[in-house]
């Protein structure tokens, strides 16, 4: 009982103080991201005030699981195919290019680093690296979609960046899942044969299709949803889901965050309240951000002093990276009329996801540099954060085309990040926008 309450008085205060502060600046200046979260975190940590101490961080251990679940099902459902095939094949050619260029660079340095420099052999180097690496390839979706509202969405890179940021994150979970699902942590019992490595590949694959017939039955016969007690019966089918699919992934130490995309874009293309499941997700989505950056930031440790050297040195990698995948994916990648060279600049804001991604592998490999992974990726987060809605703004301004007025809004996604739409015919020259608010979606 008394974790429970610690739990929502943290999560109550910190709600207050991030939206009386923080939702000012989102306003004003674009800022979106989880800083301020993780920031209160810390020092409600057992390192600075001691208001949540390390057993009450364990014990709410199966409320990060379905958070991290919640994260992997709302990605999924980004993705639905009819909506993805109205996609030009140039933006798709860009986004891809971008986030294999960017996670490979970052793959090959953080590789190096934790074989030669930290002493560990290839395959344990392996899966911190590859975790950093899928880390280092993520940018925030909402870091993008914020500036539709401040005339963004007229700039030819606005729908690439937009549909890149999702790309980005989709490259960076499914690295990570098959990093530990291949590179698997456990056994099994003796009488059984050890699933091979494509084995535990396909049972992770195989929770989340299964979790996405369940919710069918959680659902019922009736998938419309209008009224208000469909949408509790479709939030309630939803959570049960989520919980079925990460409670199993996380019982067998794979990422609950790839189990729920499969089972968020298998949602996403089945049935008749893909719109309903994606809405619901999207009004959730900034809830579940708070409670799982609190509880990172409360569960962040320095570990030990000699691995910290780590940190500077996924900043670098993650800068280094970044802009030589924007410029594969803006230049080598890109036509003539989307020439971007400095592509990687709008894309460093990080978001939410990384930390779940690191918070997930503390919890599957809690011995293998964890307490540096996720400082790493807790540092990236308030580094990046700070300079990206400016880097974003600027590169989008030097995207925009001089004449405005003939030009719709570019924006597939939409400020809330729901599913791509068919663009809109150009408004007539008499209703051209004549101010900046005027420019808003």
């Amino acid at each position: 009982m008394s974790t429970t309450l610690t739990a929502l008085a943290v999560v109550a205060v910190g709600y207050i103080l991030a939206y009386v502060v923080f939702d000012r600046l989102r306003v004003k200046f674009g800022y979106v991201g989880g800083a301020e979260y993780l920031i209160i975190g810390v020092i409600l940590g057992p390192h600075v005030t001691g208001l949540l101490r390390e057993d009450v961080i364990r014990d709410l251990t199966p409320i990060i699981s379905l958070a991290l679940g919640w994260m992997g099902m709302l990605l999924g459902s980004y993705f639905r195919l009819p909506a993805m095939a109205l996609i030009p094949s140039t933006h798709l050619s860009m986004a891809f290019a971008e986030a294999t260029a960017t996670f490979g660079i970052a793959l090959a340095a953080l590789l190096a680093v934790f074989h030669w420099a930290v002493g560990l052999a290839w395959p344990q180097a392996a899966i911190p690296a590859v975790t950093l690496a899928a880390v280092a390839t993520l940018s925030a979706p909402a870091a993008i979609d914020a500036f539709a509202r401040k005339g963004a969405g007229l700039s030819r890179m606005f729908p690439v960046l937009q549909l890149t940021a999702r790309v980005d994150a989709v490259v960076g979970v499914t690295a990570f899942g098959l990093v530990l699902a291949i590179l698997h942590q456990g056994e099994v019992a003796q009488s059984v044969r050890p699933p091979t490595a494509t084995e535990w590949a396909v049972i992770n694959v195989a929770v989340g299709v299964a979790s996405g017939i369940l919710f069918h039955l959680f659902l019922g016969p009736r998938e419309e949803v209008g009224s208000d007690g469909d949408t509790s019966r479709l939030f309630v089918a939803l959570a049960g889901t989520i919980v079925v699919a990460s409670g199993a992934s996380y019982y067998l130490n794979l990422s609950p965050i790839f189990t729920t995309m499969v089972l968020g874009f298998i949602l996403a293309n089945s049935g008749t309240a893909h719109r309903n499941v994606a809405g619901l997700l999207a009004t959730t989505e900034r809830p579940v951000y708070l409670i799982l950056l609190i509880f990172a930031g409360a569960a962040w440790s320095p570990g030990s002093l000699q691995l910290l050297f780590i940190v500077p040195a996924f900043i670098a990698v993650r800068l280094v990276a970044r802009l030589a995948g924007g410029w594969i994916g803006g230049r080598v990648a890109a036509p003539p009329e989307l020439d971007t060279p400095d592509m990687g600049r709008a894309l460093l804001a990080l978001g939410g996801l990384g930390v779940a991604i690191a918070v997930n592998y503390t919890q599957v490999h809690p011995d293998l540099a964890a307490n540096a992974v996720l400082t790493a990726t807790l540092v990236a987060v308030l580094l990046f954060e700070a300079v990206a809605s400016s880097e974003t703004s600027a590169l989008l301004k030097g995207a925009m085309p001089p004449d405005l007025e003939n030009l719709p809004d570019r924006s597939i996604w939409g400020s809330s990040g729901g599913m791509p739409t068919p663009t809109p015919a150009p408004p007539p020259p008499s209703a051209a926008p004549s101010s900046e608010e005027d420019l808003a979606p």
